[in-house]
């Protein structure tokens, strides 16, 4: 009776292990199934989002401008991400991104907030402005395809 009740216990006490052991494996199977699941969801958001915002950046091109880059330019393009930021995907913008993406607001704040520039809107920006106006351009653009990976090698191409 005594080796009855010791392997009973011993079952008893095996099953109840297994239990919880399954139930915790369950349950972090099942979060990080839920965390896969919202990381490709807002991939692929971000990634239809920054492809609104990318053609908005255009008339700051560094090359092949489509026309010189002015303070009506510098508006109109500031006016346009004002409106994709509140509208389609400012929610979607990372930490890594939201900075350059303020940096170059900001930036373009100082050209709309320039009261000799507004009196001459169809007038070119100097060289000094431009540049700024490229290199912050140039770090948006590039955090955005940080964001979505889209200049990194895929994750299949490093292992073979």
């Amino acid at each position: 009776m005594n080796n009855t009740l010791s392997s009973l216990l011993a079952g008893l006490v095996s099953g109840a292990i297994t239990a919880v052991v399954t139930y915790y494996a369950t349950l972090a199977k099942a979060r990080l199934d839920l965390s896969i699941e919202y990381d490709k969801e807002l991939h692929s958001n971000r990634l239809t989002a920054y492809k609104e915002l990318w053609p908005r950046l255009k008339p700051l091109a560094r090359y092949s401008v489509e026309r010189p880059i002015t303070y009506q330019v510098v508006k109109d393009t500031s006016e346009k991400m004002r409106d994709w930021y509140f509208d389609v995907g400012g929610i979607f913008l990372s930490r890594a991104s939201r900075k350059p993406y303020f940096a170059l607001k900001d930036e373009m704040q100082k050209i709309i907030d320039d009261e000799a520039l507004q009196k001459e809107p169809g007038k070119a920006l100097g060289k000094k402005r431009l540049q700024s106006i490229h290199d912050f351009s140039r770090d948006l653009r590039e955090a955005l395809s940080n964001d979505v990976g889209t200049r990194e090698r895929r994750f299949l191409d490093q292992v073979a």
